[in-house]
């Protein structure tokens, strides 16, 4: 028998599989058994939202709605879980080896522009933080370069926060305290980016899952992708990752998550080890894509 009370609502064994296969469906991300209850917690809000008494009639309404609900339910369930220069050593390597590389490449192709790409950037944290490295260190550097920023999410919810620049201690928290001076306002315990930093940035909704999607993202020089594989099943994780080596230029780096290998997925990425960081380079030989 139904509950009539949303907050009592309890997510049985079929109902999960349900509502999993839409969300890999529409956004490829893959809830194994034992993530059930984090399901649960995440698509209660909805229900409550909805006024609806359980999960059975709000998977229901999921297969008769497939455009406005379920965006908000990919909103509920993603992970937003981000800080600025959250990977250290990534943004170490960066700054002392890969990105003046980039440029030099840039510089011999005879080309001005540098394309950056953060995939999953959620509130913004990342992709910011590439703007910050960028302006410090290769803009005074290279005053001819351009450097296109691109942050993309499929929750838009986060993504209008991104556009607003706004952050708490807890984000900012790994932010050196000259940075912060030079490049955040801050209001009590907020921090804005400065319009400066932000105008470097373009933010714009994309599904990794989604070929049509993936095709509108080419030539990049660097894209970061850290801790997004591993919410995606082999099928999809795969497609992501040609995807992603198919929107590099060659000779191009791309970045996951440090638990993140790409080995035996059968993609022609070359590991670039530093001295605390793993990159993967797409090689300048002309390697057919996967």
């Amino acid at each position: 028998m139904k509950r009539s009370n949303a907050a009592e609502a309890t997510l049985s064994k079929k109902t999960f599989d349900r509502l999993r296969d839409i969300i890999r469906e529409q956004a490829g991300l893959d809830f194994p058994d034992g993530k059930r209850y984090l399901l649960e917690s995440r698509v209660k809000s909805r229900l409550l939202a909805q006024g609806l008494p359980d999960f059975e009639t709000y998977a229901d309404r999921l297969e008769q709605d497939h455009t406005g609900e379920i965006a908000k339910l990919v909103n509920a369930v993603t992970i937003n879980e981000t800080a600025f220069f959250r990977h250290p050593s990534q943004f170490e390597a960066l700054e002392a080896s890969i990105l003046p590389e980039l440029v030099r490449r840039r510089q011999q192709e005879r080309a001005n522009t540098m394309r950056i790409w953060s995939a999953a950037c959620s509130a913004g944290d990342e992709a910011y933080s590439l703007a910050i490295l960028v302006r410090e260190v290769l803009e005074p550097r290279h005053p001819q370069m351009n450097f296109h920023i691109v942050g993309t999410d499929i929750d838009t919810e986060v993504l209008e926060a991104a556009r607003t620049g706004r952050y708490r201690q807890r984000a900012v928290r790994n932010v050196p305290a000259s940075y912060l001076r030079t490049y955040f306002d801050r209001s009590g315990d907020t921090f804005v980016i400065k319009p400066a930093v932000r105008e470097m940035v373009d933010f714009h909704a994309l599904n990794l899952t989604d070929e049509g999607d993936r095709r509108t993202m080419r030539n990049f020089d660097l894209i970061m992708c850290a801790n997004v594989l591993i919410y995606f099943n082999e099928t999809a994780k795969r497609d992501v990752l040609r995807g992603l080596y198919r929107s590099l230029r060659p000779g191009g780096y791309l970045f996951v998550g440090g638990s993140e290998a790409l080995g035996g997925l059968d993609i022609p990425l070359e590991p670039i080890r530093m001295e605390s960081a793993l990159a993967y380079q797409r090689p300048t030989n002309g390697s057919p894509s996967p």
